[in-house]
C-alpha cells in the first residue's frame, strides 16, 4: 500500500481529538516538512537533522504500513505488572508473569483481528515481533469469560521487555517498539511511579504525543483506597510538571480488576474515534517541527535582515581601497601624462634634458624620453588581501549576527569561500588593467611629426644661415628680402618658435586626456570590482538569507501550538530513546 492509498484508507469521524487534522492535512504537513529538511540541509544540528529524518520515514513507513490498525505497546519498569496487565487485556495468560525478576525477555503480540492478520505482518517485523511470538486472538477464544470485542478488532497489543533491563537488547527492544506504537501503556507501581529514570527517559519527551499516551499505575490492591488516590494525584501532578497535563491516569490492578473496564473501554475509545497511526504522525511532525523551529529562532528576538544598500556601498567602498582604485587611478593619469609629454614634447627639450642627464653622470639619472615610453611601464598596485577579508567579514556579520548560530556559520563559511576567490578575481581585474594607453593616440604622432617638421625646418634654416653669412650676404640671392633678419634665420627662429608653442599647448591637452582616460578606466574598473562583489559575495549572502526565510516561513507554517518545552537529546539503549 502507498503513502496516499494508506492515507485514504484512513476514515476521519465525528467526536475526533482537536488536535486531528485528518489525512490530507497530514499528507500536506509531510510536504512542507521534507521541503524544510532540504531548506535546512546542512543547516541544523545533528541529533535534529536525524531525528526530524527519522520522523519523516517513520512516519511514510508507519501509513504504508497496514495504517488501519493500532499498535499499541505495553511498556514499564521490572515487576510493574506488564505482563499481568497484557494478560489481562486479551483475556488469556500468555504471556509469562513473575514476581520478582523480569519475565519478558522480548516482545509478545496478540492480534484482535485475525481476519486482516496478513496486513499486519509487516508491521510487527518493523517493530521486531519475532514471528514466534505472535498469536491471533481469535485462537484464544476458547474460555466462557472471553469475547470477540468486535470494536478493538485493529488492535495489536505488544508486551515490551522491561525499559530498565540490565540486558541492553532488552532495552533497545523497548526503544524501537515504543518508537513505532500508535498507543504507548507506560505501566508503574505504587514504589517506582516517582523514579527519575522513566519520566526523563521516556515521558519527558512526549509531550507532542499526549493523545498516544496513557499511564497505567498498576497494583492498586497493594494500596489503601486513600493511599492509592494519593499516588494519583501525585503521579499527576509530576505529568503536568513535564508538561504532560492531558495525559490521563489509569488505576488498576490485575488481581482485583480495578480499573481494567476503563482502561480497555480508553483504548477503544482511542481505536473508535480515530486511526492511531494519524494521530502518531501528527505528534511526530509536531515534534520534528519544534525541534527545528528551535534552532531557527533568531537571536536575542531580532529580525535578520538582508544586506541594505547603505551596507553593500559600504563593502564596495572598503574593496576600493583594498585594489587601491585611487592608486591605480593616479597612476594611469601620472602615465598617460608622461608618455603624452615624451611623444609630443619638443625634441629639441629632450635633447636638452638628456644632454644635461648626462653631463650629470650617473646611469640610473640618465634621461631616456623614447625609450624610456617603453621600457618603464609601471605595475599596478597589488590587492591588499587583509583589506577584502575585512569588507567580507563586515558584509557577513551584518546578515549573520541575528541568524541563529548554524545558519551564521553557513553565512561566515560562504564569507570564507569568497574571500579567496574575490581576491583572486580582483587580482587578476588589477593585472589585466594597462596603465599605459595600448595604443599611441592619432593625435600624439601628428603632433611628433610636426614637431620633426618644425625641428628639420629649425636645422635647415640654421643651415641656410650659414651659408648665407658664408656668401657675404648674398646680394644676387633668390630668397625673400626680410631684412633686417635674414630669411634662413627667420625660417629658423619661426620653426623654434613654433616648436616650443606646439609644446605648450600639448601639454593641457594631454592633462585632460590623461583625466577623461582616468575617468574611463576608473569606472572599469569599479565595474568589475561591483560585478565580482555582486557575484561572489552578496549574491551568495542574499540567497542564503532568502534560504533561512523560506525555511523559518516553512517552519511557522508547520508548528502547532504543543507545548513542548525544550530540545531533548535522544540516542538508544542506555542514552535516551527516540520516541
Amino acid at each position: 500500500m502507498d503513502f496516499n492509498t494508506g492515507l485514504a484508507a484512513m476514515p476521519s469521524r465525528e467526536g475526533e481529538p482537536a488536535r486531528s487534522s485528518g489525512p490530507k492535512a497530514l499528507t500536506t504537513r509531510l510536504a512542507t516538512l521534507e521541503a524544510l529538511l532540504k531548506e535546512t540541509d546542512q543547516r541544523l544540528s545533528d541529533f535534529t537533522a536525524r531525528e526530524a529524518d527519522r520522523i519523516l520515514r517513520r512516519v511514510h513507513e508507519r501509513i504504508a504500513l497496514s495504517p488501519a490498525h493500532v499498535v499499541t505497546v505495553i511498556a514499564g519498569a521490572t515487576g510493574s505488572g506488564k505482563s499481568s496487565l497484557f494478560n489481562a487485556l486479551i483475556r488469556y495468560d500468555l504471556a509469562p508473569v513473575g514476581a520478582i525478576r523480569p519475565t519478558t525477555t522480548t516482545g509478545t503480540a496478540c492480534v484482535w483481528d485475525a481476519r486482516n492478520a496478513g496486513d499486519v505482518q509487516a508491521l510487527l517485523d518493523r517493530i521486531g515481533v519475532v514471528e514466534e511470538n505472535r498469536v491471533m486472538r481469535g485462537t484464544l477464544l476458547n474460555g466462557t469469560h472471553r469475547r470477540s470485542e468486535p470494536e478493538l478488532a485493529p488492535l495489536v497489543l505488544i508486551d515490551l521487555p522491561d525499559h530498565d533491563s540490565a540486558v541492553r537488547a532488552h532495552r533497545d527492544e523497548t526503544d524501537r517498539a515504543t518508537a513505532a506504537a500508535d498507543l504507548l501503556l507506560f505501566v508503574t507501581d505504587p514504589q517506582k511511579y516517582a523514579d527519575a529514570a522513566w519520566h526523563e527517559r521516556y515521558l519527558t519527551h512526549l509531550s507532542h504525543h499526549q493523545e498516544t499516551l496513557v499511564v497505567v499505575l498498576n497494583k492498586s490492591d497493594e494500596l489503601a483506597a486513600a493511599d492509592a488516590r494519593a499516588c494519583v494525584g501525585d503521579l499527576r501532578g509530576m505529568l503536568a510538571e513535564s508538561g504532560l497535563n492531558r495525559v490521563p491516569v489509569v488505576l488498576t490492578s490485575t488481581r482485583t480488576g480495578e480499573g481494567l473496564h476503563q482502561l480497555r473501554e480508553l483504548i477503544a475509545t482511542r481505536v473508535r474515534h480515530k486511526p492511531a497511526a494519524l494521530l502518531r504522525s501528527e505528534a511526530d511532525v509536531d515534534r520534528a517541527a519544534t525541534l527545528i523551529a528551535a534552532e531557527l529562532t533568531p537571536r536575542d528576538g531580532r529580525n535578520p535582515e538582508t544586506l541594505t544598500p547603505e551596507a553593500k556601498s559600504a563593502t564596495l567602498l572598503a574593496l576600493g581601497d583594498s585594489t587601491s582604485l585611487q592608486a591605480m587611478s593616479d597612476l594611469i593619469d601620472g602615465t598617460y601624462r608622461r608618455r603624452a609629454a615624451l611623444v609630443t614634447g619638443w625634441p629639441l627639450r629632450h635633447a636638452t634634458r638628456t644632454l644635461i642627464s648626462r653631463v650629470r653622470g650617473g646611469a640610473e639619472a640618465r634621461y631616456a624620453p623614447w625609450t624610456g615610453a617603453v621600457d618603464s611601464e609601471p605595475e599596478p598596485p597589488p590587492i591588499q588581501h587583509d583589506d577584502v577579508v575585512h569588507a567580507v567579514a563586515e558584509s557577513v556579520d551584518q546578515v549573520a549576527e541575528a541568524l541563529p548560530p548554524l545558519w551564521a556559520k553557513e553565512m561566515r563559511n560562504i564569507g570564507n569561500r569568497c574571500v579567496k576567490s574575490l581576491s583572486d578575481t580582483l587580482d587578476t581585474t588589477l593585472s589585466g588593467t594597462e596603465v599605459g594607453p595600448r595604443l599611441v593616440p592619432r593625435w600624439w604622432t601628428a603632433v611628433q611629426v610636426l614637431h620633426w617638421m618644425l625641428l628639420t625646418a629649425a636645422l635647415v634654416g640654421i643651415g641656410g644661415a650659414v651659408a648665407y653669412a658664408a656668401s657675404g650676404g648674398g646680394k644676387d640671392s633668390t630668397l625673400p628680402d626680410t631684412s633686417p633678419i635674414p630669411f634662413p634665420i627667420l625660417v629658423a627662429l619661426v620653426a623654434l618658435a613654433a616648436g616650443a608653442l606646439l609644446d605648450l599647448i600639448c601639454r593641457p591637452a594631454a592633462s585632460r586626456a590623461a583625466t577623461r582616460l582616468r575617468a574611463r578606466v576608473s569606472e572599469r574598473m569599479t565595474d568589475r570590482v561591483h560585478s565580482a562583489a555582486e557575484r561572489l559575495l552578496f549574491a551568495p549572502l542574499v540567497a542564503e538569507h532568502e534560504r533561512y526565510v523560506r525555511a523559518r516561513t516553512l517552519t511557522q507554517g508547520l508548528v502547532r501550538n504543543t507545548g513542548e518545552r525544550g530540545v531533548p537529546p535522544s540516542g538508544g539503549g542506555q542514552g535516551q530513546p527516540s520516541i
